[in-house]
């Protein structure tokens, strides 16, 4: 119900009144109950604005209002690190608060549980340094107005609410604001402007990684056991009866003749047990005028036993499902993408029995052990293998395919199946499920190998001549000569001072070769930069098939080998290729690019004996870009799981090694990526592999080459910066082969003749 009152009439009467009074206290209860109020206890939700005035203030349009003072209500701010409290003493217990945000500013409709005043009147404080413009409290009587307004261009916040009984406490949240860190660095004391540490704030709540599609094949299948029959309501009451003369009675009943079909078997094996368990298991049951078919089935389900109609006759019995007087039907499948035996071991998980064929073959050695022979001695043992061929059998005891006899041939990858025809409708079903084409990706590599050079250099040499004295400044070395004498050297060197021949006459100063005082001066400056970038492109075409790659002798051969000296050997071997890359081919799912050249970077010494010499073999390594990628998961929602191997090496240098000779040092890069799932299409750039080298070489005089701007002239610097970074972008595309019509993927017929032509041709 909604009130409507005059404001204007209720103000303009005088304050002294006390019918004035008590319609204003009407007024400001009516505007209370017309405002939604919010108590404390669910303050942290606020409510939405309202537009309901409990009071008017001067300058807001309405009439002048002459607040009461002298009351308990009065406003105080206290300023915290990291938060500004509002609080407003004297606002007794229960009190209500309805807050609202008016553009950047917050408003709050303060109600009292007991009409009160302001102890000083109205109240304005500014804060500025906090963000805030004003904080006001104004009102009379039940009803006051606390409203926080900000600085230009700021916003207020929500505050936290909390009351003791006596007081009100607005908490305002205080952003902290970014100060300039500055710094001045010395020479001898590099400077770091510190980085303050930043926690990010929790997450309301845990969020679960997203879920994406799933891609589902539905198969409804009927219950082989239940017998689908008719026949009279049967009332019947057994205790303890034996399971075969129930089945006898319930089948006489309804009119059906009812054979018992036992398990053949040793009668030690474990279905022979189970059969003679299940005949001998009593039933107990009582049926009135219930469902003949139901009762039968019933009783069957009791015995633990299976049934299963003839013509007019009933089979029971432990395993009758897998007989039958009609013709069974026998189909073979030749598989496309998935392999004959993991089919038929699937197969075989939901009860189907599979027959496969094992060769094991037995290594048996005679003679002495070979790691007891004398070095030189003939070899006396010898070896005789023995081949066995067995057949293995085997499948679940419960499934929807109990009853279906399968085998496979691993050369053409096809499975037989020989059973009952719905049983074997039911397997081709799961095969065609199973038969799916595996996803394959492209993946499409790009590798930078960025090397940047930048090498400066500055050189000043001068020479001149005082007289006899003669000083030069080679690239930064003093080097001088005073009289017309020098001291005799060895070797006719002019500047050699490491030692003084004796017997050898004096050579003259070689500063006579230039006229007298003059000034000889060469300065040399450069800057040489050079930007290299290595480029490689590789697409490798990947499927998600784990499986590891069958090498030439891989036939399924189980082989064991046993020596006659007490110690059993086995030993396998497999060749992936002269690979060096960190992902080995080795699995369906991997690959590798390999582009460069082979170069010596170690020897295998071998010291000679008796003199000989001493044998070097060399290793090799490559010289260059070695690029691996394994695919473990392309999704049916297109993400694409990948992981990458790249590594580039490069000679930098040579170095000899005694009695062998040179060798290569290669500069290594490589990136072991981990696993990294990216979205169809979408491109992966991982970079961070940065080598940075920066050298300075600087030649000087003494004293003169340290004095500001003229020491340039006697010093000589040379400055050298190599950065390398090494960039990889990797773009997954998944093969899409349902858009290759033109190559008989995905084909439709449009017409029935033509369906029904391919439909004859496929059977």
């Amino acid at each position: 119900m909604k009130t409507s009152i005059n404001c204007a009439e209720l103000f303009q009467a005088r304050v002294g009144s006390r019918v004035r009074q008590q319609r204003r206290r009407q007024f400001l209860a009516l505007a209370a109950a017309a405002v939604p109020s919010l108590p404390l206890g669910a303050l942290p939700q606020a409510a939405e604005a309202q537009t309901v005035r409990p009071y008017s203030t001067p300058g807001s349009g309405g009439s002048t209002t002459v607040v009461p003072v002298g009351g308990p209500l009065q406003l105080k701010v206290r300023r915290l690190p990291d938060a500004v409290e509002v609080v407003v003493e004297g606002v007794g217990e229960t009190p209500q608060l309805q807050q609202s945000t008016r553009g950047p500013a917050w408003e709050g409709l303060l109600f009292t549980a007991r009409p009160t005043s302001l102890r000083s009147g109205p109240q304005r404080i500014g804060l500025p340094e906090a963000g805030f413009a004003s904080i006001s409290l104004d009102g009379a009587g039940s009803g006051y107005r606390i409203q926080v307004t900000p600085l230009q261009g700021a916003a207020v916040p929500r505050p936290v609410v909390s009351a003791d009984g006596r007081d009100l406490i607005l908490s305002f949240a205080v952003p902290t604001n970014p100060q300039l860190q500055t710094m001045t660095p010395s020479v001898t004391t590099p400077g770091r402007v510190s980085d303050p540490s930043f926690v990010p704030p929790l997450q309301p709540r845990a969020v679960a990684p997203p879920v994406g599609d799933i891609a589902v094949g539905t198969m409804m299948l009927a219950n082989p056991s239940y017998l689908n029959i008719s026949g009279p309501p049967v009332t019947m009451t057994l205790r303890n009866a034996p399971a075969k003369d129930a089945l006898m009675a319930l089948s006489q009943m309804g009119g059906y003749g009812f054979v018992y079909v036992d398990e053949p078997g040793n009668s030690g094996s474990a279905s022979a047990a189970n059969a003679a368990a299940a005949v001998s298991r009593p039933l107990s049951i009582a049926f009135r005028n219930e469902n003949y078919a139901r009762a039968l089935n019933s009783a069957l389900l009791a015995a633990g036993l299976q049934g299963k109609r003839e013509g007019n006759m009933i089979l029971a019995g432990p395993n009758v499902l897998s007989k039958t007087f009609g013709s069974t039907m026998s189909k073979v499948f030749r598989l496309n993408q998935v392999s004959a035996g993991s089919a038929a071991d699937y197969l075989a998980n939901l009860g189907a029995t599979v027959t496969k064929v094992n060769t094991i073959t037995t290594a048996v050695t005679e003679g002495a052990n070979q790691n007891n022979a004398i070095a030189g001695a003939p070899n006396a043992a010898t070896t005789q293998s023995t081949t066995t061929t067995n057949v293995e059998t085997y499948g679940a005891s419960q499934g929807p395919l109990r009853g279906l006899l399968g085998t496979t041939d691993s050369r053409l990858e096809t499975i037989t199946l020989v059973g009952d025809p719905k049983v074997v409708a039911i397997a081709e079903n799961y095969l065609r499920q199973l038969d799916l084409r595996q996803r394959q990706v492209a993946l499409s590599v790009r590798i930078l190998d960025v090397t940047l050079d930048n090498d400066t250099s500055i050189e000043n040499s001068f020479a001149f001549r005082y007289g006899n004295n003669f000083i030069v400044n080679d690239r930064g070395e003093l080097q001088g000569a005073f009289g017309s004498l020098l001291p005799p050297q060895p070797d006719g060197s002019i500047f050699d001072f490491n030692g003084i021949a004796a017997g050898l006459p004096p050579l003259r100063n070689p500063g006579q070769a230039y006229t007298r005082n003059n000034f000889y001066d060469l300065i040399r400056a450069s800057i040489e930069s050079r930007s290299t970038k290595v480029l490689a492109s590789p697409t490798l075409i990947l499927s998600d098939n784990p499986a590891i790659l069958r090498s030439g002798n891989d036939q399924g051969i189980i082989t064991q080998g046993l020596s006659s000296g007490g110690s059993d050997s086995s030993s396998s071997s497999s060749s992936a290729g002269s690979s060096d890359a960190r992902i080995g081919r080795t699995r369906a799912n991997e690959a590798y690019v390999t582009v460069g050249e082979q170069v010596i970077t170690a020897y295998e010494a071998t010291a000679g004996q008796n003199g000989a010499p001493t044998t070097c073999t060399p290793e090799f390594s490559v010289s260059g870009l070695t690029f691996g990628a394994r695919v473990n998961k392309i999704d049916d929602n297109g993400f694409v799981t990948f992981s990458i191997s790249p590594t580039i090496s490069a000679t930098t240098r040579t170095q000899e090694v005694p009695q062998c000779g040179p060798i290569d040092i290669l500069s290594i890069r490589s990136l072991d990526s981990g696993s990294a799932r990216v979205r169809d299409g979408q491109t992966l750039i991982m970079t961070g592999v940065i080598s940075d080298l920066d050298s300075q070489l600087v030649k000087k005089w003494p004293i003169l080459g340290d004095l500001p701007l003229v020491g340039q002239f006697f010093r000589d610097t040379q400055g050298q910066r190599r950065k390398r970074e090494l960039v990889i972008l990797v773009t997954p595309r998944i093969l899409r082969d349902d858009q290759g019509g033109a190559f008989g993927y995905g084909y439709q017929p449009s017409t029935p003749q033509t369906r029904d032509f391919l439909r004859q041709a496929g059977s």
